[in-house]
């Protein structure tokens, strides 16, 4: 285990014993491991390089405090992780961006209805708009929706308003939303989910992006998940649609009724905080976090802060760390 600190096998042995103070030479720690003289030299000189032991006369040198010692080559290692998550998160985003200028060019070209067969790429919130009320003035039999309770522009109000309209036209809908709305009072009342019609809807922590499908036949995606007016895809493919039907199936299976309560788990955290700290260890940012758990950038930043001090972390990452090493994810 502690070789990834820079503590080979023979490296950490003489450290150890070094710890429990009866060895003052390498020969006598030599004839005690088995190793040859020159090999435990070799180890003692490891162990100053690494800060762990300063030389002292012609014996075997004097130990740093291991709680000083050690920390240090903790938080040596978890200086360089948090250097390659940073290039990390450069290099994420100039992937993006480059996907992003694929993404506008691939919606220019196949802009015409059924350009390919399976696909339509349209751009722009007037034709966002447009095609959902056509989607929903068309859906006969079922109506699945994957609502995030942090989707922009009115995003949330105007999904919501037409499932009250292909509703009460006795179309069979199932919504599920992110946690967040189960305090959002604007999205659950009023003009809400709460309108007596009966809509079933369940939530989870997190959602990937905006969805709707109808009829099994048809889905609606946005081409940018943070921003879902900027465009959508509509897919219309068979084996497209199939995927993503069995998405939302899975996904709300694992949903719990907005009427129920959600429940902390065995450490305390409630289904937000864990899939926080789920997200948090997969490298994502905050900004990205806030979008699928449908909350603002200032409650992911509260959130991982709360999160830190329970954990006595001094950083987010040392925060994933400590919840890995805990067993919280």
């Amino acid at each position: 285990m502690l070789e990834r600190l820079g503590l080979d096998g023979l490296t950490a042995a003489v450290y150890k014993r070094l710890m429990s103070g009866r060895y003052h030479s390498a020969e006598g720690l030599a004839d005690h491991l088995g190793h040859p003289v020159d090999e435990v030299l070799s180890a003692l000189g490891r162990l100053e390089k690494l800060d762990l032991l300063h030389p002292v006369g012609e014996g075997v040198g004097r130990l740093v405090d291991p709680r000083l010692g050690l920390q240090s080559l903790l938080f040596r290692q978890m200086a360089g992780i948090e250097s390659r998550l940073r290039e990390f998160e450069e290099d994420r985003a100039a992937v993006l961006a480059l996907v992003d200028r694929y993404a506008d060019r691939f919606a220019e070209v196949h802009r015409s209805p059924g350009a390919d067969g399976g696909s339509e790429c349209l751009s722009g919130r007037e034709a966002v708009a447009g095609r959902l009320r056509d989607l929903a003035e068309a859906v006969g039999s079922e109506w699945l929706a994957f609502l995030p309770g942090g989707a922009p522009g009115e995003w949330l109000e105007t999904a919501q308003a037409l499932e009250r309209q292909v509703r009460g036209r006795g179309v069979a809908t199932r919504t599920v939303s992110t946690d967040s709305v189960r305090s959002d009072t604007r999205g659950l009342h009023g003009d809400g989910w709460s309108g007596g019609l009966g809509c079933p809807v369940r939530t989870v922590p997190s959602l990937p992006v905006p969805m709707v499908i109808a009829d099994r036949a048809c889905a609606l995606l946005p081409a940018d998940p943070a921003d879902p007016w900027r465009g959508v895809v509509q897919l219309t493919a068979p084996g497209a649609l199939e995927a993503l039907v069995a998405l939302f199936e899975g996904v709300w299976e694992q949903g719990v009724p907005l009427g129920t309560p959600t429940q902390p788990d065995e450490h305390g955290l409630s289904p937000r905080e864990k899939e926080l700290l789920r997200l948090l260890a997969r490298g994502l940012n905050d900004d990205v976090i806030g979008r699928r758990l449908g909350v603002s950038l200032r409650t992911v930043r509260r959130i991982v802060a709360d999160l830190c001090v329970r954990l006595r972390a001094a950083s987010r990452f040392e925060a994933g760390y400590q919840a890995a090493k805990r067993g919280w994810i």
